[in-house]
């Protein structure tokens, strides 16, 4: 039986990030004997379809996310009129939030609801033996009749030792390792993202994690993770890791242990991470810093105790300036994102966030439009007070525009991310202008990619933002350099 896995991207500068939900359940279908190719379609047109197209799968498995969901159904019909499937399967977060609508949505006849990998194994498993899946755990479809069902819900993992490292070898891994990397400020030739573990026990309103991963946290062994960081090494010259743990930081004793066996297998890597600022410490941080970690970034949010709490971001100011202060005396960087247009927010409360962020000195700041997404308490609010102002994900949401109107209308969110990017226009760029290393480097790629100079410049003075000269450029840098891997390596592998 042959499977095809596809991820449906769109234009981001986060096409550096492989898919990783895929490479799991690629590596687990591979080792129990599936032949699997992994389709990460290029998102700015069809190039890859004609190789899936000639791949002739059995099977079809696409995850979705909200933001690629317009990509999805456009790759959705393609294959539903091109190909004859035994079943086409959908998952991801998207599906797992919404099946019913999923299913119909993108014409599929199966919707993995949940973490994917033993479910996409014991369908699999089900279909090319002739068995009946409709039994399986964890799914959900419509009968011939047309009634939906929702089946019994998948155990989450807890062995997460027991699943294979993920497939990387099922992808042309080079297009994913372009530099500058994944850590802001810090110049990687050859950077990759790594999971070590699932589940977060906070309760922001804006966050989906819980919906996939749920809220008890389920952890890889550090030995397991280890193994994986010299593969990375050995295979692919990785020299960056950024652990996209939703909060890598929250087990102290772990991460000590973490830091301890780096240092005594004599893994030589750069690290980056997401903490929370409730779990900060500083001989954590020390140890970190000693084990390669150069930076930790900080959700913050807001500097409002008010609007924090409507986020249950589960922190307050004193606690950021205590976690901020600890990175900064461990020597580690910080980078601190920010969120404008959360409930209850005012113009009190924005300069409030401004002079916090003053007062901790992050090495780098970030800023977003709060965004509502299927599933999160953040969506049920927007729908019952009539806050969304525009639902499409990918032209609105983060930093491509306002999709809640609740105290600010589009225009003033617009203003206000301007002003705050401006105000820290310094702390985002001197410390790299004080970098002939990263200077130089970055002049190189402007001169060998011109054309998104240009586009970078218009977007800056369209929104006076300058980090979107630097967005815009990176997003067209990736695309044009990914192309030009594509075209040198075009086989799948």
């Amino acid at each position: 039986m042959k499977i095809a896995l596809v991820n449906p991207r769109v234009e981001s500068y986060s096409g550096t990030l492989p898919p990783l939900g895929l490479l799991y359940i690629g590596a687990l279908l591979e080792k129990n004997g599936y032949e699997v190719r992994i389709f990460d379609v290029f998102p700015y047109d069809d190039r890859d379809i004609p190789a899936l197209l000639e791949y002739k799968p059995d099977i079809v498995g696409m995850t979705v996310l909200t933001d690629y969901l317009k990509r999805a159904h456009h790759l959705a019909q393609i294959i539903r009129q091109s190909l004859t499937l035994q079943s086409f399967i959908v998952g991801g977060v998207h599906v797992t939030v919404l099946p019913e609508e999923s299913l119909t949505h993108l014409q599929a006849d199966i919707a993995v609801v949940g973490e994917g990998e033993y479910t996409m194994l014991e369908l699999c498993d089900h279909l090319s033996k002739g068995r009946d899946w409709r039994f399986t755990k964890g799914i959900a479809y419509r009968d011939r009749q047309g009634n939906f069902t929702l089946t019994e819900s998948h155990p989450f993992i807890e062995d997460l030792d027991g699943l294979p490292l993920p497939a990387r070898h099922l992808l042309n891994f080079e297009e994913y390792l372009l530099p500058p990397g994944i850590i802001r400020g810090h110049w990687s030739e050859r950077s990759t993202t790594v999971m070590t573990s699932r589940g977060c026990p906070f309760q922001c309103i804006w966050c989906g994690s819980q919906c996939t991963f749920g809220r008890k946290v389920r952890y890889r062994s550090v030995e397991n993770v280890l193994d994986e960081l010299e593969a990375l090494r050995r295979d692919y010259q990785v020299d960056t890791v950024w652990f996209v743990d939703d909060t890598f930081t929250l087990s102290k004793q772990r991460v000590l242990q973490f830091c301890k066996r780096i240092r005594e297998r004599g893994i030589i890597l750069t690290f980056g991470c997401q903490g929370h600022v409730k779990t900060a410490d500083e001989e954590m941080f020390a140890a970190m810093k000693d084990a390669g970690f150069v930076q930790v970034d900080f959700g913050v949010e807001s500097g409002s105790d008010r609007v924090l709490k409507a986020l249950k971001k589960n922190s307050n100011a004193e606690v950021i300036k205590g976690a901020f202060n600890a990175a900064r005396k461990a020597g580690l960087r910080t980078m601190a994102t920010f969120m404008f247009g959360s409930p209850e927010e005012t113009y009190e409360d924005v300069s409030i966030t401004m002079r916090l962020a003053k007062e901790i000195r992050p090495n780098f700041v970030s800023s977003f439009f709060i965004t509502p997404y299927p599933g999160t308490e953040l969506m049920g609010m927007a729908v019952e007070h009539g806050w969304i102002s525009n639902q499409d994900h990918e032209q609105g949401g983060l930093k491509k525009g306002p999709m809640l109107t609740i105290n600010f209308t589009r225009e003033e969110l617009l203003a206000i991310r301007s002003r705050f990017q401006r105000i820290f226009f310094f702390e985002n760029f001197i410390s790299l202008f004080l970098s002939p290393r990263y200077v130089g480097r970055m002049i190189r790629l402007c001169l060998t990619y011109p054309k998104g100079l240009f586009y970078g410049l218009r977007k800056a003075l369209r929104t006076r933002v300058f980090d979107d000269l630097v967005f815009e450029f990176l997003v067209y840098y990736v695309r044009e350099r990914s192309s030009r891997i594509h075209r040198k390596w075009p086989a799948h592998p």
